[in-house]
């Protein structure tokens, strides 16, 4: 059997729905003669097994631990990975025609090891998207794909483990390569030593994934609050990759107070109102994840 070139990696737990059009999407798209896809399935309590079992092509990889998290699951899949390259995706992302052709395209046109390629992750447009939506697309705190200027010389901080293809080479000279100290902000933590070992990121607008989820003000506070936890673990691994944050303050507490009663209506409210709106109640949200974690640090 000649080399396999591309491994597609996905850690899951407990979405076997969105699983399940993951792979759908995925499966079509590769050449299993040559290639190969992996699922770190991280001790999922659904229906997760069943959907996998409809895979018989996918490998399934066991995560060690119980509820390790993605770092782990990515790690672990890895670690059985034959492929020289590597392309990563989340469970609840669509691939859309021909994204792993066009990743495997780049990588034939750009051999050298250093050079990666990311490509947006959007919202389904099969589904409604709101004006929330798209403010987190755009100016929210989501990917800010929107801001990449020069696709051909891209900052790490737009590697995005939910459609970015590498050279496994390139990962081998990190250790991990994915840190398992840390729940969230694994992509740019990893992103971050490999730019420093020379990784040369490119994006292609054209290669897009859909996101199966939807948000509203509400899920997305409760994400930023769990940002903001997670901004105390990245602290202590890497203190200058913590996105800045303001002080906790009454007039800030009043300001997402009046934020949250306001978001029923931030949807018909002017552009600029909304996303002030919405921009309070998420900023907000993340520092009080950051207190609720130092205080845990400190009892």
């Amino acid at each position: 059997m000649g080399t396999t070139r591309l491994s597609v990696v996905i850690p899951t737990h407990n979405r076997a729905t969105d699983l399940r059009e993951c792979l759908t999407a995925v499966v079509g798209q590769v050449d299993f003669d040559q290639d190969e896809v992996l699922v770190a399935d991280d001790s999922s309590t659904d229906g997760t097994p069943s959907v996998l079992a409809d895979f018989p092509q996918v490998r399934v990889v066991s995560v060690p631990g119980s509820g390790s998290g993605s770092s782990t699951a990515r790690n672990a899949a890895l670690g059985t990975a034959s492929g020289t390259l590597v392309l990563f995706i989340d469970d609840d992302i669509v691939v859309t025609p021909d994204l792993v052709a066009k990743h495997m395209l780049f990588h034939e046109q750009f051999p050298l090891v250093e050079e990666a390629l990311g490509g947006p992750v959007l919202w389904d447009p099969r589904k409604r998207i709101t004006r929330h939506m798209r403010w987190l697309e755009t100016g929210g705190p989501l990917f800010a794909f929107d801001t990449i200027g020069d696709h051909g010389e891209v900052p790490p901080e737009h590697f995005c483990t939910a459609n970015v293809s590498v050279k496994r080479e390139l990962l081998s000279r990190v250790s991990g390569p994915f840190d398992e100290r840390l729940r969230r902000f694994t992509d740019v933590e990893l992103a971050s030593r490999l730019d420093a070992v020379g990784m040369r990121l490119q994006h292609d607008p054209s290669a897009e994934v859909w996101h199966l989820r939807s948000d509203t003000p509400r899920t997305t506070a409760e994400r930023m609050r769990e940002v903001g936890r997670a901004s105390v673990e990245l602290e202590r691994v890497a203190p200058d990759l913590v996105p800045p944050h303001a002080p906790m303050t009454p007039l800030r507490r009043c300001k997402a107070a009046v934020a949250t009663a306001l978001s029923p209506i931030a949807e018909i409210a002017p552009q600029f109102l909304a996303e002030r709106i919405w921009a309070s109640r998420a900023a907000w949200a993340f520092s009080v994840g950051r207190r609720d974690a130092q205080l845990e640090r400190e009892s």
